[in-house]
């Protein structure tokens, strides 16, 4: 991600233009391969003087912003080292040792002085000391990995991140799709709940298969988990941009400036999402590896599949389950910041004459909020088949669920 001081674009007419460069430009080539060779061999170096190496490469480049947002983006791709343990131990030492050697003597050679603090304390290397005083500073920590990148790639990764810098001030938006491979598609919207973003799915008649609308908040239109739904939202962005054809349109409000931002495929955006294709949410994997030991008359299937709710609308669950006499049950999630789409699924279930086996779970902290509780206490689907959870349901409650899905109550 870009912060908004590095963030370039042109508004014209209501809408924002975000000032992409040019991946094959030589010159710009030839600048990203320079600077990220400074990580490249900066292992064992600290923050501080990494930065003094690139600081005249960024000023002497023709376009410093652009400089900075690489540089920005390179940072990102280091790993340092942490404050080591007892480090506050170890400065309160060097400092008792020094206080005691200057009441002692005087010390009118400085050199003499380091050396005899370093002996009480066991080290040969004063220099070391020193630096232990305040190696807990983010500018003394050392880098000791970095993730290598092509340099056309940075120059591709920074026009995303150009792209995705306003998202995080952005009200609503609006994604049309179309994507004819089941294979992307399903990869699409998997992504799509495995970053916890709900939208509201409709399927696009006509023009072929693949077409899809969604409506998704955007974090201006949350509060208290403003800021977390924001890099949520904004990181989804190269799971678009890998569709085959797609729009993105979201009103922003950068610098308190209502504009419209549209993105689609034919502006370049490249997606890096196909070095992750095997990813899953560690929470996501360690629920299927419990529940895979816990549950013996049901499995998790690989691949949830988009539900039908009538009116072209679509729910897109977070697991399917199977069970081991052949019914098929769903469970969807919604989270803090699904307030919502929370109301819309549920008087949907509500009304519906033949809707869907889908459990519902929602997180404890959305469950508190004042409009929504009397709507949980009130819908019939929910207190039948949905349920309360923290940071992921349980496994026990869940298959309770599941069970009354796959052998229903009588009615009455």
């Amino acid at each position: 991600m870009l912060n908004r001081e590095l963030l370039r674009f042109d508004r014209r007419a209501g809408k924002l233009h975000p000032r992409f460069v040019d991946t094959e430009n030589g010159h710009l080539l030839d600048f990203a391969r320079d600077l990220a060779l400074v990580y490249v061999a900066g292992e064992g170096q600290s923050r501080e003087e990494l930065a003094e190496t690139v600081l005249p490469r960024i000023n002497g480049f023709r376009a410093p912003l652009v400089a900075k947002g690489l540089n920005k983006l390179l940072l990102d791709r280091c790993t340092f080292r942490e404050s080591l343990e007892g480090l506050e131990a170890r400065r309160m030492a060097i400092f008792s040792a020094a206080a005691r050697h200057l009441r002692g003597e005087a010390h009118n050679d400085l050199e003499a002085f380091r050396q005899a603090v370093a002996g009480e304390l066991d080290s040969d290397d004063p220099d070391r000391l020193a630096l232990d005083l305040h190696a807990d500073l983010p500018d003394r920590q050392p880098l000791i990995a970095f993730d290598p990148i092509e340099p056309e790639a940075l120059l591709q990764r920074y026009n995303m991140a150009l792209a995705q810098g306003p998202l995080l001030w952005s009200d609503r938006l609006t994604v049309q799709i179309r994507e004819a491979d089941p294979g992307r598609q399903r990869r699409f919207f998997q992504l799509l709940k495995w970053f916890q973003l709900l939208a509201t799915v409709t399927r696009v008649s006509g023009g072929g298969a693949g077409g899809f609308t969604l409506e998704l908040d955007g974090p201006l239109s949350l509060f208290d988990v403003q800021r977390k739904y924001g890099i949520k939202l904004a990181s989804f962005l190269p799971a678009i941009c890998g569709l085959s054809h797609w729009k993105l349109t979201a009103v922003t409000r950068l610098d308190g400036q209502v504009a419209t931002l549209e993105l689609d495929e034919t502006m370049g955006l490249k997606s890096h999402f196909s070095r992750t294709a095997h990813y899953v949410p560690d929470e996501f994997t360690t629920f299927a590896a419990q529940f895979r030991k816990e549950v013996a008359d049901w499995v998790i299937l690989p691949h949830p599949t988009l539900l039908e709710l009538g009116g072209q609308e679509l729910a897109m669950p977070d697991f399917t389950f199977q069970h081991a006499a052949g019914g098929v049950v769903h469970l969807e999630l919604f989270h803090r910041w699904h307030a919502g789409q929370l109301p819309r699924r549920l008087k949907r279930l509500d009304a519906s004459s033949n809707p869907p086996p889908l459990v519902v779970g929602v997180e404890r902290g959305l469950s508190r909020q004042g409009e929504l509780v009397p709507l949980l206490e009130q819908s019939a689907w929910f207190q039948a088949h949905g349920l309360l959870f923290n940071q992921f349901p349980p496994v026990k409650r869940v298959v309770g669920r599941l069970e009354g899905l796959q052998h229903p109550a009588p009615p009455g």
